[in-house]
Protein backbone atom coordinates (compact mmCIF):
# COMPACT_ATOMS: atom_id res chain seq x y z
CA UNK A 1 0.00 0.00 0.00
CA UNK A 2 2.83 2.39 0.83
CA UNK A 3 4.41 1.65 -2.53
CA UNK A 4 1.16 2.46 -4.35
CA UNK A 5 0.82 5.72 -2.42
CA UNK A 6 4.40 6.63 -3.27
CA UNK A 7 3.84 5.96 -6.99
CA UNK A 8 0.63 8.01 -6.97
CA UNK A 9 2.44 10.96 -5.39
CA UNK A 10 5.25 10.73 -7.95
CA UNK A 11 2.76 10.68 -10.83
CA UNK A 12 0.92 13.66 -9.36
CA UNK A 13 4.14 15.66 -9.00
CA UNK A 14 5.13 14.72 -12.56
CA UNK A 15 1.80 15.98 -13.92
CA UNK A 16 2.26 19.27 -12.08
CA UNK A 17 5.81 19.78 -13.34
CA UNK A 18 5.00 18.67 -16.91
CA UNK A 19 1.30 19.22 -17.64
CA UNK A 20 1.81 18.40 -21.33
CA UNK A 21 4.34 15.73 -22.21
CA UNK A 22 4.81 13.04 -24.82
CA UNK A 23 4.82 9.50 -23.49
CA UNK A 24 8.12 7.83 -24.26
CA UNK A 25 7.78 4.14 -23.50
CA UNK A 26 5.88 1.86 -25.89
CA UNK A 27 3.26 0.46 -25.86
CA UNK A 28 1.88 3.04 -23.40
CA UNK A 29 2.50 5.80 -25.95
CA UNK A 30 0.42 4.08 -28.63
CA UNK A 31 3.39 2.73 -30.59
CA UNK A 32 4.39 -0.88 -31.08
CA UNK A 33 7.37 -2.50 -29.41
CA UNK A 34 9.55 -3.20 -32.50
CA UNK A 35 11.36 -6.24 -31.11
CA UNK A 36 8.07 -7.96 -30.20
CA UNK A 37 6.30 -7.65 -33.56
CA UNK A 38 7.93 -10.80 -34.95
CA UNK A 39 7.29 -12.59 -31.66
CA UNK A 40 3.58 -11.77 -31.91
CA UNK A 41 3.44 -13.05 -35.48
CA UNK A 42 5.14 -16.31 -34.48
CA UNK A 43 2.69 -16.79 -31.61
CA UNK A 44 -0.22 -16.16 -33.97
CA UNK A 45 1.10 -18.65 -36.52
CA UNK A 46 1.77 -21.21 -33.81
CA UNK A 47 -1.76 -20.82 -32.43
CA UNK A 48 -3.26 -21.34 -35.89
CA UNK A 49 -1.00 -24.34 -36.55
CA UNK A 50 -1.86 -25.86 -33.18
CA UNK A 51 -5.62 -25.59 -33.70
CA UNK A 52 -5.45 -26.90 -37.27
CA UNK A 53 -3.23 -29.80 -36.23
CA UNK A 54 -5.44 -30.74 -33.31
CA UNK A 55 -8.49 -30.61 -35.57
CA UNK A 56 -6.77 -32.98 -38.01
CA UNK A 57 -5.94 -35.46 -35.22
CA UNK A 58 -9.51 -35.34 -33.90
CA UNK A 59 -10.97 -35.79 -37.38
CA UNK A 60 -8.79 -38.73 -38.42
CA UNK A 61 -7.47 -40.50 -35.32
CA UNK A 62 -8.78 -39.72 -31.83
CA UNK A 63 -12.24 -38.87 -30.51
CA UNK A 64 -12.81 -36.05 -28.03
CA UNK A 65 -15.83 -35.78 -25.75
CA UNK A 66 -17.11 -32.89 -23.67
CA UNK A 67 -19.73 -32.82 -20.95
CA UNK A 68 -22.94 -30.99 -21.83
CA UNK A 69 -23.27 -29.43 -18.38
CA UNK A 70 -19.69 -28.70 -17.23
CA UNK A 71 -16.23 -28.05 -18.66
CA UNK A 72 -15.00 -31.65 -18.33
CA UNK A 73 -13.21 -33.00 -21.42
CA UNK A 74 -12.23 -36.58 -22.16
CA UNK A 75 -9.97 -37.93 -24.89
CA UNK A 76 -10.94 -41.43 -26.00
CA UNK A 77 -13.45 -43.50 -27.94
CA UNK A 78 -16.13 -43.03 -25.29
CA UNK A 79 -16.60 -40.80 -22.27
CA UNK A 80 -15.37 -41.97 -18.89
CA UNK A 81 -17.61 -43.07 -16.03
CA UNK A 82 -15.95 -41.03 -13.30
CA UNK A 83 -18.58 -39.01 -11.46
CA UNK A 84 -17.10 -35.54 -11.21
CA UNK A 85 -19.76 -33.40 -12.90
CA UNK A 86 -20.53 -30.13 -11.13
CA UNK A 87 -22.90 -28.66 -13.70
CA UNK A 88 -26.65 -27.97 -13.41
CA UNK A 89 -28.63 -30.99 -12.25
CA UNK A 90 -25.53 -32.98 -11.33
CA UNK A 91 -27.09 -34.02 -8.02
CA UNK A 92 -29.98 -35.78 -9.72
CA UNK A 93 -27.51 -37.58 -12.01
CA UNK A 94 -25.14 -38.59 -9.17
CA UNK A 95 -22.49 -36.33 -10.75
CA UNK A 96 -22.45 -38.45 -13.92
CA UNK A 97 -21.31 -36.65 -17.05
CA UNK A 98 -23.47 -36.40 -20.16
CA UNK A 99 -21.10 -36.52 -23.11
CA UNK A 100 -21.19 -34.91 -26.53
CA UNK A 101 -18.66 -34.63 -29.34
CA UNK A 102 -15.81 -32.24 -28.65
CA UNK A 103 -13.70 -30.00 -30.85
CA UNK A 104 -10.15 -28.69 -30.95
CA UNK A 105 -11.23 -25.59 -29.02
CA UNK A 106 -12.12 -27.87 -26.09
CA UNK A 107 -8.56 -29.21 -25.90
CA UNK A 108 -6.82 -25.86 -25.41
CA UNK A 109 -8.71 -23.24 -23.41
CA UNK A 110 -8.43 -19.76 -24.91
CA UNK A 111 -10.59 -17.37 -22.82
CA UNK A 112 -12.08 -14.43 -24.69
CA UNK A 113 -11.78 -10.71 -24.05
CA UNK A 114 -13.01 -7.48 -25.62
CA UNK A 115 -11.18 -6.23 -28.70
CA UNK A 116 -9.66 -2.75 -28.39
CA UNK A 117 -9.35 -0.67 -31.55
CA UNK A 118 -7.21 1.99 -29.84
CA UNK A 119 -5.52 0.78 -26.67
CA UNK A 120 -3.88 4.15 -25.93
CA UNK A 121 -6.75 6.66 -26.27
CA UNK A 122 -9.65 4.33 -25.38
CA UNK A 123 -8.23 1.58 -23.19
CA UNK A 124 -11.51 0.54 -21.56
CA UNK A 125 -14.84 -0.88 -22.68
CA UNK A 126 -17.78 0.53 -20.71
CA UNK A 127 -20.89 -1.38 -19.71
CA UNK A 128 -23.11 0.04 -22.48
CA UNK A 129 -20.66 -1.20 -25.14
CA UNK A 130 -20.73 -4.84 -24.06
CA UNK A 131 -22.89 -5.91 -27.03
CA UNK A 132 -21.25 -3.75 -29.71
CA UNK A 133 -17.57 -4.47 -29.04
CA UNK A 134 -16.55 -7.94 -30.32
CA UNK A 135 -14.96 -10.51 -28.04
CA UNK A 136 -12.06 -12.58 -29.36
CA UNK A 137 -9.48 -14.93 -27.92
CA UNK A 138 -7.18 -13.21 -25.43
CA UNK A 139 -4.14 -14.70 -27.19
CA UNK A 140 -5.34 -13.31 -30.51
CA UNK A 141 -6.04 -9.90 -28.97
CA UNK A 142 -2.57 -9.87 -27.42
CA UNK A 143 -1.03 -10.65 -30.81
CA UNK A 144 -3.08 -7.90 -32.49
CA UNK A 145 -2.01 -5.30 -29.95
CA UNK A 146 1.60 -6.44 -30.34
CA UNK A 147 1.66 -6.02 -34.12
CA UNK A 148 -0.42 -8.67 -35.92
CA UNK A 149 -2.77 -7.01 -38.43
CA UNK A 150 -6.08 -8.66 -39.27
CA UNK A 151 -8.74 -7.22 -41.55
CA UNK A 152 -11.59 -8.60 -39.45
CA UNK A 153 -10.29 -6.95 -36.28
CA UNK A 154 -8.65 -3.62 -37.23
CA UNK A 155 -6.39 -1.80 -34.82
CA UNK A 156 -5.09 1.74 -34.64
CA UNK A 157 -1.42 2.08 -35.68
CA UNK A 158 0.53 5.27 -35.05
CA UNK A 159 3.77 6.77 -36.27
CA UNK A 160 4.01 9.33 -33.45
CA UNK A 161 3.48 8.91 -29.70
CA UNK A 162 0.45 10.23 -27.86
CA UNK A 163 0.58 13.06 -25.32
CA UNK A 164 -0.48 13.19 -21.71
CA UNK A 165 -2.14 16.47 -20.71
CA UNK A 166 -2.72 16.53 -16.96
CA UNK A 167 -3.22 12.78 -16.94
CA UNK A 168 -5.51 12.65 -20.00
CA UNK A 169 -4.29 10.94 -23.19
CA UNK A 170 -4.51 13.09 -26.34
CA UNK A 171 -3.63 12.03 -29.88
CA UNK A 172 -2.44 15.03 -31.89
CA UNK A 173 -1.60 12.85 -34.89
CA UNK A 174 -5.28 12.12 -35.48
CA UNK A 175 -6.09 15.84 -35.28
CA UNK A 176 -3.39 16.75 -37.79
CA UNK A 177 -4.17 13.99 -40.27
CA UNK A 178 -7.93 14.28 -40.02
CA UNK A 179 -8.41 10.53 -40.21
CA UNK A 180 -7.20 7.47 -38.41
CA UNK A 181 -4.75 5.04 -39.87
CA UNK A 182 -5.87 1.45 -39.71
CA UNK A 183 -3.77 -1.63 -39.87
CA UNK A 184 -2.69 -3.29 -43.10
CA UNK A 185 -3.82 -6.86 -43.38
CA UNK A 186 -1.23 -9.58 -43.26
CA UNK A 187 -1.91 -13.20 -44.07
CA UNK A 188 -0.61 -15.95 -41.83
CA UNK A 189 -0.39 -19.49 -43.10
CA UNK A 190 -0.70 -22.37 -40.67
CA UNK A 191 1.98 -25.00 -41.20
CA UNK A 192 0.85 -28.56 -40.42
CA UNK A 193 2.63 -30.23 -37.51
CA UNK A 194 3.25 -33.84 -36.62
CA UNK A 195 1.65 -35.38 -33.53
CA UNK A 196 4.83 -35.23 -31.45
CA UNK A 197 5.40 -31.58 -32.42
CA UNK A 198 2.16 -30.16 -31.05
CA UNK A 199 3.10 -30.04 -27.38
CA UNK A 200 6.61 -28.89 -28.34
CA UNK A 201 5.11 -26.03 -30.33
CA UNK A 202 2.74 -25.22 -27.47
CA UNK A 203 5.62 -25.09 -24.98
CA UNK A 204 7.59 -22.75 -27.25
CA UNK A 205 4.58 -20.52 -27.88
CA UNK A 206 3.89 -20.24 -24.14
CA UNK A 207 7.42 -18.96 -23.62
CA UNK A 208 6.99 -16.33 -26.33
CA UNK A 209 3.54 -15.50 -24.98
CA UNK A 210 5.07 -14.78 -21.58
CA UNK A 211 7.49 -12.44 -23.33
CA UNK A 212 4.58 -10.53 -24.85
CA UNK A 213 2.79 -10.33 -21.51
CA UNK A 214 5.90 -8.75 -20.02
CA UNK A 215 5.31 -5.59 -22.08
CA UNK A 216 1.61 -5.71 -23.00
CA UNK A 217 -0.49 -5.85 -19.86
CA UNK A 218 -3.09 -8.55 -19.37
CA UNK A 219 -5.62 -8.43 -16.54
CA UNK A 220 -7.78 -11.05 -14.90
CA UNK A 221 -10.54 -10.85 -12.32
CA UNK A 222 -9.61 -11.98 -8.83
CA UNK A 223 -13.01 -13.66 -8.42
CA UNK A 224 -13.90 -15.07 -11.85
CA UNK A 225 -11.99 -16.22 -14.98
CA UNK A 226 -12.66 -13.00 -16.94
CA UNK A 227 -9.60 -11.74 -18.85
CA UNK A 228 -8.86 -8.42 -20.56
CA UNK A 229 -5.85 -7.41 -22.64
CA UNK A 230 -4.95 -3.74 -22.48
CA UNK A 231 -3.66 -0.98 -20.20
CA UNK A 232 -6.70 -1.38 -17.92
CA UNK A 233 -9.51 -3.82 -17.28
CA UNK A 234 -12.93 -3.13 -18.77
CA UNK A 235 -15.89 -1.66 -16.88
CA UNK A 236 -18.53 -4.16 -17.96
CA UNK A 237 -20.58 -5.24 -14.94
CA UNK A 238 -20.71 -8.96 -15.61
CA UNK A 239 -18.95 -10.59 -12.66
CA UNK A 240 -21.09 -13.30 -11.04
CA UNK A 241 -18.56 -14.58 -8.53
CA UNK A 242 -18.48 -14.27 -4.74
CA UNK A 243 -19.91 -11.02 -3.34
CA UNK A 244 -20.46 -9.51 -6.77
CA UNK A 245 -23.47 -7.62 -5.37
CA UNK A 246 -21.15 -5.57 -3.17
CA UNK A 247 -19.12 -4.60 -6.25
CA UNK A 248 -22.19 -3.97 -8.45
CA UNK A 249 -20.96 -6.69 -10.78
CA UNK A 250 -17.62 -4.97 -11.37
CA UNK A 251 -14.53 -7.11 -11.75
CA UNK A 252 -11.61 -6.92 -9.33
CA UNK A 253 -8.73 -6.66 -11.77
CA UNK A 254 -5.27 -7.96 -11.06
CA UNK A 255 -2.27 -8.84 -13.19
CA UNK A 256 -2.80 -12.06 -15.14
CA UNK A 257 -0.49 -15.04 -15.45
CA UNK A 258 0.11 -17.34 -18.39
CA UNK A 259 -2.44 -19.83 -17.02
CA UNK A 260 -5.13 -17.14 -17.17
CA UNK A 261 -4.53 -16.55 -20.89
CA UNK A 262 -4.04 -20.20 -21.88
CA UNK A 263 -6.05 -22.17 -19.36
CA UNK A 264 -4.55 -25.47 -18.15
CA UNK A 265 -6.85 -28.29 -19.21
CA UNK A 266 -6.04 -31.64 -17.61
CA UNK A 267 -7.85 -34.83 -18.61
CA UNK A 268 -7.80 -38.42 -17.40
CA UNK A 269 -5.13 -40.54 -19.04
CA UNK A 270 -6.43 -43.54 -20.99
CA UNK A 271 -3.74 -46.19 -21.05
CA UNK A 272 -5.56 -48.52 -23.46
CA UNK A 273 -7.93 -46.73 -25.88
CA UNK A 274 -9.53 -50.05 -26.87
CA UNK A 275 -10.39 -51.02 -23.28
CA UNK A 276 -13.64 -50.24 -21.49
CA UNK A 277 -14.40 -46.78 -20.12
CA UNK A 278 -12.68 -45.56 -16.97
CA UNK A 279 -14.49 -46.76 -13.86
CA UNK A 280 -15.47 -44.48 -11.02
CA UNK A 281 -14.34 -46.95 -8.35
CA UNK A 282 -10.81 -46.95 -9.79
CA UNK A 283 -10.51 -43.18 -9.89
CA UNK A 284 -7.58 -42.96 -7.46
CA UNK A 285 -5.47 -45.25 -9.64
CA UNK A 286 -5.80 -43.21 -12.84
CA UNK A 287 -3.39 -40.48 -13.87
CA UNK A 288 -3.91 -37.22 -15.67
CA UNK A 289 -2.18 -35.25 -18.40
CA UNK A 290 -2.68 -32.00 -20.30
CA UNK A 291 -5.31 -32.47 -22.98
CA UNK A 292 -2.84 -31.63 -25.76
CA UNK A 293 -0.38 -34.25 -24.51
CA UNK A 294 -3.09 -36.88 -24.07
CA UNK A 295 -4.43 -36.26 -27.56
CA UNK A 296 -0.98 -36.48 -29.14
CA UNK A 297 -0.09 -39.63 -27.18
CA UNK A 298 -3.25 -41.39 -28.31
CA UNK A 299 -2.47 -40.18 -31.83
CA UNK A 300 0.84 -42.05 -31.77
CA UNK A 301 3.35 -39.63 -30.25
CA UNK A 302 5.75 -40.81 -27.50
CA UNK A 303 5.00 -39.89 -23.90
CA UNK A 304 7.08 -36.87 -22.77
CA UNK A 305 9.33 -37.64 -19.82
CA UNK A 306 8.02 -34.74 -17.73
CA UNK A 307 4.47 -36.16 -17.82
CA UNK A 308 5.17 -39.84 -17.12
CA UNK A 309 4.78 -39.49 -13.36
CA UNK A 310 1.61 -37.41 -13.74
CA UNK A 311 0.10 -40.04 -16.02
CA UNK A 312 0.96 -42.74 -13.42
CA UNK A 313 2.26 -45.20 -15.97
CA UNK A 314 3.89 -47.31 -13.24
CA UNK A 315 0.57 -48.03 -11.47
CA UNK A 316 -1.13 -51.38 -12.11
CA UNK A 317 -4.90 -51.09 -12.23
CA UNK A 318 -6.67 -53.57 -9.92
CA UNK A 319 -9.85 -55.35 -10.90
CA UNK A 320 -13.14 -53.95 -9.67
CA UNK A 321 -13.52 -56.70 -7.07
CA UNK A 322 -9.97 -56.05 -5.82
CA UNK A 323 -10.39 -52.37 -4.97
CA UNK A 324 -11.23 -53.03 -1.31
CA UNK A 325 -8.13 -55.21 -0.95
CA UNK A 326 -5.72 -52.47 -2.05
CA UNK A 327 -4.18 -50.51 0.81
Amino acid sequence: MKELIRRAKEEKELRKSQPCRALEDPPDNGLLVPELVHVARRVHRCRASLLSGLSAIIHHHVSVHRCRFCSEVHVGKEGHGIRTCTGPGSGSRSATHVWKRGRASDIVLFPKCFHLYDRAVKPRVIHDERFTVPKISAVLELCIQAGVDLEKFPSKRRSKPVYSIEGRIVDFEEVNNGNSETAVTTTTTATPLQEDDHYTAEKKSLKELSELMGRYKVWTCGYCPEVQVGPKGHKVKMCKATKHQMRDGMHAWQEATIDDVVGPNYVWHVRDPDASALDNSLQRFYGKAPAVVELCVQGGAPVPDQYKSMMRLDVVYPQRDEVDLVA
